[in-house]
């Protein structure tokens, strides 16, 4: 059986952990001979450096295992090693002169502990060096907590551990570190520095996450899918607090979600307590009366180690660039972990988040025929009244079962309650230019849901025809209820956008609510079964195929109540839908390989027909070629991929049907094509010694193949043509070292959106920021990130007309404090 080292969270946390991440791809899939690696000579150069980070090094290099304890290395400092050595030569090289022996643990891997004082020898007596034996089994992990990594060494995206390059489709990970460096502290802000990643702001507050021109709608959590339904939008905030990684799969996700769509899937994993004891304390302050706490510790809890706990508490308090607003996000999580056995494992956890504060929700109106106003960037045409009063509480549990070392099951469930409350004033007319007027509604949003899923698979390996084949079996279940309502009040009030007064009376939420609102009542359900075949066709050949059936039921229930006059409809989706995927993998060498896929597309639709009936269900095909490399012994990643995607069924107007013929609009018919393809090219790891890169570009090109309107014309003009996604550090070599310096820039070509005859225009941009960290000492380290610095200006979303033009950040700083116990 594999088991990972222990995961000291103090001065050794990162070289602990690239113990157990540093395993060769062959050795992850295949049961080689334990002791390969061990006797393989490599080169070495390594300085005089701590002892922790050489054996980081060397265990990364050799695909070795090494477990050991913070302090027992804590202080110490290993020679220079230089020369060719077998991996179990240089470690030992590397401890010359620190009192410390490598030893074999009961499990097989490498450990360290102090050499024991030799007994008085007799006279005469020679000196003798008893015989020891070392072996080692490598394993990866996908865990990127504490690895300082800008990669992962594996990925749980789909179900099983596996390395990037084989999987058969497009995988990104925004690891720990990628989040720390960037202060991405929300779930949007860690997607809008992902490889091929747009989002979109809403009129009500959430973001639209778009992948290749295609809306991602379900998220997942350790694996299990959590459909969220929205009336309006995506209200989802999350803190990236908890997570230890985003997985981004971009392209058809059927064999992993309930749908599929040609997007993609987003996978968030949490934190999880690690092996060794330690806490984490964050402290951060930054323009606009910024500030943010963070406290994460994590300890065994009791004398065997087989109890775990981790408890995370953040604190955000922000004001903005914009007038007024403000928020404050605390989001507090703990989790358990116990080890029923060598072989079973069970964890549950928790988390509750709240958002609270003024928020500006629907963003900055346009003159009539798409222009820019030009407005500054701090202004506010919200009211002083409006407020934000969110909250989230989810439930994590797990069990997962070795039953030898080829076949493993977990199963995996969660449950999530999220209540919004917004009470605000928006923008909802276009500015006439000669007066400079616009014009503000009062709204409120009142939305309740409740999600739960659980997910159980099998996953191994068996033998076969002379080879190793791997095997993925497992069944999911979701269910989500929702209750939004949303209520506006009109007339609208009229409004100076180049004067805007906030101080206006604020009407009672039953003024608002009886004027117009809009109640939906949602409910759904999707039950899955799924499975995947791993076949080794040959020794660098492999064939992956898998489906997905599926069965979906969504009901909507609307009614519209306007000045006391209720007007109900319904709607509802029933399909059954079996999902095929198929995908060849050719392993070009063992640390290249090159790949082809096709997936199936599925995704209901809510447009009525002239009979009233549903519109048949929007389907099509994905297709995907590329080439992935696993670099420097798995410490970079990089992929290039060619892909198409073809959308048949989509909705497009039915003229015949007449202006009227539904809600005072055509109805629809399922005659309408699209197609979105391009190419994805990325590379994350570290490049060289201190030398950490993420790099990411996407061309796309998405357009309606046949549609009634828009014949030829681009899908989804808010998705840019180019997009380059790149951040980078670098550790200064010698008396220097305690310096990382660093940046990065999002650039992407520009973008529009028409509404009616008017376009409203994104321009292309390039947002640059830079990096430095300074190690103050074993435990301390201060960081300085510079964003926008050279103060561009421009819109991170564009809507329509009367409002959803937001502002990108102005230049500002964040200086941020962190200490490791």
């Amino acid at each position: 059986m594999l088991h990972p080292c222990p995961l000291p969270l103090r001065a050794l946390a990162a070289a602990a952990l690239a113990c157990a991440l540093s395993a060769h791809a062959q050795t992850a899939t295949t049961a080689g001979p334990a002791t390969a690696t061990s006797t393989a000579v490599r080169s070495y150069d390594l300085p005089a450096q701590p002892l922790g980070s050489a054996l980081a090094r060397i265990a990364a290099d050799s695909g070795q295992q090494i477990s050991l304890d913070a302090e027992l290395v804590r202080g110490r400092t290993a020679p220079a090693v230089r020369g060719s050595y077998t991996a179990e030569q240089a470690v030992r090289a590397a401890l010359a002169g620190s009192g410390l022996e490598l030893v074999r643990t009961g499990s097989g891997n490498w450990s360290l502990r102090t050499q024991p004082t030799p007994a008085p020898r007799a006279a005469g007596e020679a000196p003798s060096l008893g015989e020891v034996r070392v072996s080692a089994e490598a394993t990866r992990s996908a865990t990127t907590d504490h690895t300082g990594s800008y990669t992962a060494r594996a990925v749980t995206i789909g179900k099983s551990e596996q390395p990037l390059k084989d999987i058969p489709q497009s995988v990104s990970v925004v690891t720990r570190q990628l989040m720390d460096e960037q202060n991405a502290t929300s779930v949007y802000d860690a997607l809008a520095s992902t490889t091929g990643i747009t989002l979109l702001q809403s009129p009500q507050g959430g973001k639209y996450i778009y992948s290749r021109g295609f809306d991602i709608a379900t998220l997942q959590y350790d694996g299990v899918n959590v459909q969220r339904l929205y009336g309006r939008s995506n209200n989802y905030n999350g803190s990236t607090a908890i997570y230890d990684r985003a997985e981004i799969l971009r392209g058809s996700a059927g064999l992993l979600q309930g749908g599929g769509d040609p997007s993609g899937a987003v996978n968030l994993s949490r934190k999880r307590p690690l092996k060794e004891g330690g806490v984490s304390v964050t402290a951060k302050a930054g323009s606009w009366d910024r500030y943010a706490t963070q406290i994460d510790g994590s300890s065994a809890l009791n004398a065997e180690g087989t109890l775990r706990g981790r408890a995370v508490l953040d604190v955000e308090d922000e004001h903005s660039f914009i007038d007024l607003v403000n928020r404050r996000n605390t989001t507090l999580y703990g989790t358990l972990e116990y080890d029923l056995s060598a072989q079973t494992q069970v964890s549950i956890g928790a988390s509750y988040e709240t958002f609270k504060g003024r928020p500006f929700i629907s963003g900055l109106p346009r003159y009539s025929d798409g222009s820019d106003i030009r407005l500054p960037r701090s202004t506010y045409l919200g009211a002083s009244w409006n407020r934000q009063d969110n909250s989230t509480q989810t439930i994590y549990a797990d069990l997962s079962h070795q039953f030898n070392d080829q076949w493993r099951a977990k199963v995996s469930a969660i449950h999530v309650q999220e209540d919004v409350y917004l009470k605000y004033a928006s923008s909802q007319r276009t500015v006439n230019p000669a007066t400079g007027l616009g014009g503000t509604v009062a709204n409120i949003t009142d939305a309740s849901q409740t999600a739960w899923g659980i997910d159980a698979n099998l996953t191994g390996e068996f033998a076969a025809f002379g080879r190793q084949h791997e095997l993925v079996l497992g069944a999911s279940y979701n269910h989500t209820r929702a209750d939004t309502d949303y209520s506006s009040k009109t007339p609208f009030t009229p409004i100076d956008v180049f004067a805007p007064n906030p101080y206006r009376t604020e009407p009672t939420d039953a003024e608002i609510r009886y004027a117009n609102t809009e109640n939906r009542l949602a409910t759904s359900r999707q039950l899955g079964a799924y499975g995947a075949l791993r076949l080794q066709l040959s020794d660098p050949l492999k064939l992956v195929v898998g489906g997905r059936a599926a069965s979906y039921r969504t009901i909507w229930d609307t009614t519209v109540t306007t000045l006391g006059v209720a007007t109900p409809s319904s709607t509802l989706q029933d399909n059954n839908r079996f999902m095929p995927f198929a995908g060849l993998i050719y392993a070009v060498n063992p640390s290249w390989s090159a790949y082809a896929s096709y997936a199936d597309i599925f995704n209901p639709q809510w447009s009525l027909d002239a009979a009233g009936q549903n519109l048949k269900p929007i389907q099509g095909a994905t297709y995907e070629i590329g080439l992935k490399g696993e670099l420097f012994g798995g410490r970079a990643n990089t992929s290039f991929a060619l892909y198409r995607v073809d959308q048949k069924n989509r909705a497009t107007e039915d003229l015949a049907s007449g202006a009227n013929c539904r809600d005072g609009y055509y109805c629809y018919t399922d005659s309408g094509r699209v197609r979105s393809q391009g190419f994805d090219a990325e590379i994350s790891g570290e490049l060289a010694r201190g030398w950490n890169l993420f790099a990411g570009y996407t061309f796309n090109r998405n357009t309606y193949e046949r549609d009634i309107n828009n014949q030829g014309q681009d899908f989804n003009t808010y998705t840019p043509k180019h997009m380059l996604r790149a951040w980078t550090t670098y550790q200064l070599p010698g008396a220097w070292s305690a310096f990382t310096l660093g940046g990065g820039v999002n650039a992407q070509s520009a973008s529009y959106r028409k509404v009616g005859s008017a376009s409203i225009q994104a321009p292309g941009r390039a947002v640059w920021s830079s990096y430095v960290r300074y190690q103050i000492n074993k435990q301390w380290q201060a960081s300085l990130n510079f964003n926008n610095m050279f103060d561009k200006r421009y819109y991170t979303s564009i809507g329509n007309l009367v409002n959803s033009s937001h502002y990108g950040d102005p230049r500002n700083v964040m200086l941020t404090l962190r200490g490791n116990f």
